[in-house]
């Protein structure tokens, strides 16, 4: 196997989800794809099938040992290739941290503030709607104002599932009604409205409290249904992490 088109192999490893994807030049090459923890098997299989082995594998990692395991080996087995782990810089000047300790900040945060940059949006309020859900504040010359963190989706349904057993499971519903007639759709019905109702807020307050006109951009993967909700203009560019990790050196 060749290495004529010289890609690198993006990977973003979450609580519940790994998201890859293949760039070139800086810059991602098509859509991302996704799979869960538990669906590992199918992940290797798309990768079986790549035209040509990965120049470089960059990884940024939230989960488990257990599953970076698995797929560290894969990639040393299939094609001898060994990960990067990136990890948020002690300083740099890409993205001014505000914390006191820099690498205290989640690695997945400073690269979607990182690939907000790249994609121009500076300066901006980056909110990643993941298991958590992190809203960051940059200003137009990269300086990282601060942040906050907040349950998201996943998070509030297991939360609730943990101290309230006797509730029903749920799966969210592409379009729960407001105001519900039987418990499934009032849980259904309060997770995305009260979290869309939740950031939309924490959204106002940033713009309100910046001096330069921000540009809310919403990632992760619930953002497509958070953003459905929300009575507010704002971006969605659900991969900003693999194109901050894209966009690095």
């Amino acid at each position: 196997m060749g290495n004529a088109i010289m890609t690198d192999l993006l990977i973003d490893i979450g609580n519940s989800r790994i998201k890859w994807a293949l760039a070139a030049d800086g810059e991602l090459i098509g859509a991302a794809r996704a799979a869960t923890h538990d669906s590992l098997e199918r992940l290797f299989a798309e990768w079986r099938q790549l035209a040509e082995r990965p120049a470089r594998v960059r990884v940024v990692n939230v989960a488990r040992a257990s599953v970076v395991n698995r797929i560290t080996a894969w990639l040393q087995v299939h094609w001898e290739r060994a990960p990067e782990f990136i990890q948020t810089p002690a300083a740099g000047d890409a993205i001014h941290s505000a914390y006191t300790h820099p690498t205290e900040l989640g690695t997945d945060r400073w690269l979607a503030m990182l690939g907000a940059k790249a994609a121009g949006y500076l300066p901006v309020c980056v909110v990643d709607c993941g298991t958590a859900i992190t809203v960051d504040v940059v200003t137009g010359d990269a300086r990282h104002q601060g942040g906050l963190i907040l349950s998201g989706l996943p998070a509030q349904k297991a939360g609730l599932a943990r101290l309230a057993p006797q509730l029903p499971s749920i799966d969210l519903p592409t379009r729960p009604p407001f105001l519900a007639t039987n418990t499934a759709d009032a849980l259904a019905s309060g997770h995305i409205f009260g979290t869309a109702a939740a950031v939309q807020g924490v959204i106002r307050r940033c713009l309100a409290g910046s001096s330069e006109r921000l540009t809310p951009v919403l990632t992760g993967g619930d953002a497509p249904i958070i953003a459905r909700y929300l009575d507010l203009d704002a971006r969605l560019r659900p991969d900003l992490v693999l194109e901050g990790l894209a966009s690095l050196p």
